[in-house]
C-alpha cells in the first residue's frame, strides 16, 4: 500500500511539476499569428506529454541496466536471478519506449509542418517527411534503438550482453539531444556535448536511484554504497554539464530572474541543491547502518520534480538570441570563415570539439593516475611509454581542437591532415604507451565474486567474441582500408560533413580504426589471440598498398572529393577546389606511408627480439640438460641412417 502511494505521488509530481514548469517557461500553446500554419492546441499537448513520457521511460531503462550491469549482485559473468528480473522489466518498458518514441516523432512532424492531426495522417505524408526532418528523425532513431533494447532483453543473461543493452539505450537517449541547439546561438560543440553529458548523467542518477528502490527495501547496504559512488560521479558531471549548458543558452546572469528560460534554470538549481542535501543525509545514515527508505522516497519525489522541470526546460526557448552570420555558408558552418591558413593558424589555432577534448583529457588523467599508482607500489613503468601516450593524446587533441580542425571543415586538404593524424599517427603513439597493460597492473584484482570490478570488465572485453572477431587480420584490413573507399568515393562523406554529429562520428571512426590497426600490428597490449610477426608484416604491406591506391585515385580525380559539402562552405581564399582535393590525395599518400613504414620497422624489431629471446631460452635449456634435445635428434638421424644401410 505504501509503495502504491509512493508511485501515485511520483506520477502526480512528475506531471504536476511539468505543467507548472511549462507555464513558467511560457512554453504552453498560444494561438499563432494570422495565416501561419499551426498543429493546434491538442497536438501541442500530445507532443509535450509524448516527449515527457519518452524521457521518463529512457531514464527508467538506463537506470535499470546500470544497476543490473554494475551495481546489483551477479553470478560471475552472468546476471543473478534478480538481475534477470530487471532485464525482463527492461524489455517490457522498452516496448512502451518504442511507442513513446514513434508518437514523439509523429507529433514533432505535425508541429514542424504546422499540420493538425487529421492532416498529419493523410496518406503518404508521414512516410515522405518523417525521416527527412531532423527532429522527427531523431525520435524515430530513438524508437528503433529502443526496439533493439526490447529484442536483446529476450535472451540477455550475461553481464556483457547487459552492457550492450546499456550502450544501445544510451544511444537512444542521446539521439534527440543532438537537435537541442542552433548553430547561430554559438558554441555549438559545447552546447551539444553538455546536453549529451547532462542527459546521460541525469538518467544515471535518477534512473539508478529509481532502480535500487527494491534493494533499499531489503536494506542491502552493499548495493546502496555502490550506487552512492555512481551518484557522486553523476553529481560532479551534472554540475559541470549544467553550467556549460546554461552558459551557451543564456546572455547574462540576470537572465536567471528576467527570462522564462533563466527562471526554470534557477528552479532546477534549487531542486538540485535540495537533492544534494538529501543525498548527504542518506550517506550519513548508510554509514551508521540505519534505514534510509523514507529519505530515498522523498529524494525520488524531488528528483521527479527536477526531471520534469528539465524536460520543460528543453522545450523552452533559450534567452540567448541567435545572431546570423554574414553569409549562408557561415550559417551552415556555425562559425565565421577562418583567414587564409598559415603555419601558425594550423599549429596554435583553437577550435575545440568538446566531446573529443573532454574524452582525451580524461584518458590522459586516467593514464597518469595509473602511472602514479604503480609508482606508489614501487612498480617500475618505463618513462618512454608515458611520453609516447602523452604525445599520442596531444596529437589527438590538436587534430580535433586545434587550428587544423576549423580548416578541415572548409578545405579537403586540411581534412586529410586531420584524418591521417587521427587514424595513422596518434594511434601508434597511444598504443606504444600500452594503456591496457597499465590499467591491468594498476587496477586491483577482483575480490568480490558477486561484483565485476573495472579490471574484470577490461579482461572480459578483451576476451569477448566481439574482440576476437574484430581483431582477425582480414577483418582489420577491411575496416582499415575498404572503409575509406566507401566513405570518400560516395556521397556519404558529404552527408556526414553536413552535420556536427556526423563530423564528430567521423572523427571517432578514424581514431577507433587507427587504434584497432595499431593494436593488432604492434601487439604489445593483451589481445584475444597472438599473431605471428610475419602475418603482421603481410597485413601492413597489403594495407599500405591499398592505401596508396586510394591516395593516387584522389590525386588523379577530375572531380573534387566531398564537393557537395565543400562547394557550399568554400571561403573566398579557396579558388580551386579541385586542386585542393588533389593536394589532399598527396597528403594521404605522403602522410600515410611514413607511419606504416614505421609500423613495419617496429614489427621487424619485435620479430628480431623475439627470435633472440627464443635462442637464449634454447641455450639456457641446453646448458641445463646438456643439450639433450640436440643429442636425441642426432641419435634419431643415426638410427635412420643405420636402418637405410641395412
Amino acid at each position: 500500500m505504501r509503495l502504491s502511494l509512493m508511485r501515485l505521488g511520483a506520477i502526480a509530481t512528475v506531471f504536476g511539476a511539468f505543467v507548472v514548469a511549462l507555464f513558467i517557461g511560457h512554453s504552453t500553446w498560444h494561438p499563432p499569428a494570422a495565416e501561419l500554419p499551426d498543429a493546434g492546441e491538442v497536438m501541442s499537448w500530445v507532443l509535450k506529454f509524448a516527449l515527457l513520457t519518452n524521457t521518463i521511460l529512457g531514464i527508467r531503462i538506463l537506470g535499470q541496466l546500470l544497476i543490473a550491469a554494475f551495481i546489483a549482485p551477479s553470478n560471475g559473468d552472468y546476471v543473478s536471478r534478480q538481475g534477470r528480473k530487471i532485464v525482463t522489466q527492461v524489455g517490457a518498458t522498452a516496448s512502451l519506449w518504442v511507442i513513446a518514441g514513434v508518437t514523439s516523432a509523429i507529433a514533432t512532424l505535425s508541429d514542424v509542418l504546422g499540420l493538425p492531426a487529421q492532416q498529419t495522417f493523410a496518406p503518404g505524408l508521414i512516410p515522405t517527411y518523417i525521416w527527412a526532418l531532423p527532429p522527427s528523425r531523431s525520435y524515430l532513431i530513438s524508437a528503433l534503438l529502443a526496439c533493439g533494447v526490447a529484442a536483446l532483453s529476450l535472451f540477455a543473461n550475461s553481464l556483457n550482453q547487459v552492457f550492450i543493452m546499456l550502450v544501445v539505450a544510451a544511444a537512444a537517449i542521446i539521439s534527440p539531444l543532438l537537435n537541442s541547439h542552433s548553430a547561430t546561438l554559438g558554441d555549438h560543440s559545447l552546447a551539444l556535448t553538455s546536453s549529451v553529458m547532462h542527459g546521460l548523467t541525469m538518467s544515471a542518477w535518477v534512473g539508478g536511484l529509481w532502480a535500487i528502490v527494491p534493494f533499499v527495501g531489503e536494506s542491502n547496504f552493499t548495493v546502496i554504497k555502490r550506487y552512492s559512488a555512481l551518484a557522486t560521479a553523476s553529481v560532479v558531471m551534472l554540475i559541470v554539464s549544467g553550467a556549460a549548458a546554461a552558459y551557451v543558452r543564456m546572455n547574462s546572469f540576470s537572465d536567471f530572474w528576467t527570462s522564462p528560460y533563466g527562471r526554470l534554470v534557477l528552479i532546477k538549481v534549487i531542486l538540485f541543491t535540495v537533492l544534494l542535501a538529501i543525498a548527504r543525509r542518506i550517506r550519513v545514515h548508510v554509514g551508521r547502518g540505519a534505514s534510509v527508505a523514507r529519505f530515498v522516497g522523498f529524494e525520488l519525489l524531488v528528483m521527479a520534480a527536477a526531471t520534469s522541470v528539465g524536460v520543460a526546460l528543453h522545450m523552452t526557448a533559450p534567452s540567448r538570441i541567435g545572431r546570423p552570420f554574414p553569409s549562408a555558408a557561415e550559417d551552415l558552418l556555425g562559425f565565421a570563415f577562418p583567414p587564409a591558413p598559415n603555419l601558425m593558424h594550423l599549429l596554435v589555432g583553437w577550435h575545440p570539439e568538446w566531446l573529443m577534448l573532454v574524452g582525451g583529457l580524461t584518458a590522459l588523467a586516467a593514464y597518469l593516475l595509473g602511472v602514479r599508482k604503480l609508482s606508489s607500489l614501487s612498480v617500475e613503468w618505463p618513462m618512454g611509454r608515458t611520453l609516447s601516450f602523452v604525445t599520442g593524446i596531444n596529437l589527438l587533441l590538436w587534430a580535433t581542437s586545434g587550428g587544423i580542425s576549423k580548416y578541415a571543415m572548409v578545405t579537403f586538404s586540411a581534412h586529410m591532415i586531420q584524418h591521417m593524424t587521427l587514424s595513422m599517427v596518434a594511434p601508434i603513439f597511444i598504443i606504444l604507451g600500452m594503456p591496457v597493460t597499465l590499467a591491468l597492473r594498476a587496477l586491483p584484482s577482483a575480490s568480490d565474486p558477486e561484483h565485476r570490478n573495472i579490471r574484470a570488465w577490461i579482461l572480459a572485453g578483451i576476451h569477448s567474441p566481439y574482440s576476437r572477431f574484430i581483431s582477425q587480420p582480414l577483418v582489420v584490413l577491411v575496416i582499415f582500408t575498404f572503409g575509406i573507399y566507401g566513405l570518400y568515393f560516395t556521397s556519404f562523406f558529404s552527408t556526414l560533413m553536413g552535420s556536427h554529429t556526423g563530423h564528430v562520428l567521423m572523427e571517432i571512426h578514424f581514431l577507433l580504426i587507427g587504434l584497432l590497426f595499431a593494436w593488432v600490428i604492434i601487439g604489445l597490449d593483451p589481445m584475444p589471440r597472438e599473431f605471428p610477426h610475419w602475418a603482421r608484416l603481410v597485413l601492413v604491406l597489403v594495407a599500405i598498398s591499398l592505401h596508396a591506391f586510394f591516395a593516387i585515385a584522389i590525386m588523379q580525380s577530375t572531380i573534387p572529393v566531398g564537393d557537395a559539402w565543400y562547394s557550399q562552405v568554400a571561403p573566398p581564399w579557396v579558388t580551386n577546389p579541385l586542386a585542393d582535393s588533389n593536394v589532399g590525395g598527396g597528403i594521404a599518400w605522403g602522410f600515410g606511408e611514413v607511419p606504416t613504414l614505421l609500423l613495419m620497422v617496429l614489427v621487424a624489431v619485435q620479430w628480431s627480439k623475439s627470435d633472440a629471446r627464443l635462442a637464449k631460452r634454447q641455450d639456457r635449456a641446453a646448458d641445463r640438460d646438456g643439450d639433450a634435445q640436440l643429442k636425441a635428434y642426432n641419435e634419431q638421424l643415426a638410427r635412420m641412417n643405420s636402418e637405410n644401410n641395412i
